[in-house]
Order: structure tokens, then C-alpha cells, then sequence
């Protein structure tokens, strides 16, 4: 199988020789969050949202959860708040 060449890596845009901090063992996925995020042009909420989600069982447990939630639970909130407006106008 041919691997896939990314086009700009979070990771390896640090520096080489601190890797160990650059290279956290909870983002090692096929695809980088990071990668996904820049690449769909997600927001930062949106992006959090996949940050969380993506290494809560490789870092902070449940409390990735939580905050994973509470960044939805904003973005539940702003679009509330602009579907309100456009129904005004």
C-alpha cells in the first residue's frame, strides 16, 4: 500500500531534537487531529471538539470528555443564538 504523503504536519513542524514533547504518544493516529482540523478548516471550537475526542482514552480520561462537551455545548449555544437572529430579520 502506498502511503500517503501529508501535506504540513503540526508534529513536524518542531523542532527534531525534542521530539518526545512534539510527538506526544496521544496523538499517534493514522490521521494527526491536527491534520484533520487544518485540513477541513475547522474553527477552534470545532477543532478542540476533535482534540479531546481524539486522544481522551490516551491522556486525560474523562475530563477530555468533559471539555470536549462543553466546547460542544458552545457551539450549540452560538448557533442557537445566530439561528434566533436570522429568524428576526
Amino acid at each position: 500500500m502506498k502511503e500517503k504523503s501529508k501535506k504540513y504536519s503540526f508534529i513536524e513542524a518542531y523542532n527534531k531534537p525534542v521530539k518526545e514533547i512534539t510527538d506526544p504518544v496521544h496523538y499517534h493516529f493514522e490521521i494527526e487531529p491536527f491534520d484533520y482540523i487544518h485540513d477541513n478548516d475547522m474553527g477552534f471550537a470545532e477543532g478542540n471538539v476533535i482534540k479531546y475526542i481524539t486522544r481522551w482514552r490516551y491522556k486525560d480520561g474523562i475530563k477530555d470528555l468533559y471539555k470536549a462537551k462543553k466546547y460542544i455545548e458552545m457551539l450549540i449555544s452560538k448557533e442557537e443564538k445566530e439561528e434566533e437572529k436570522r429568524g428576526k430579520t
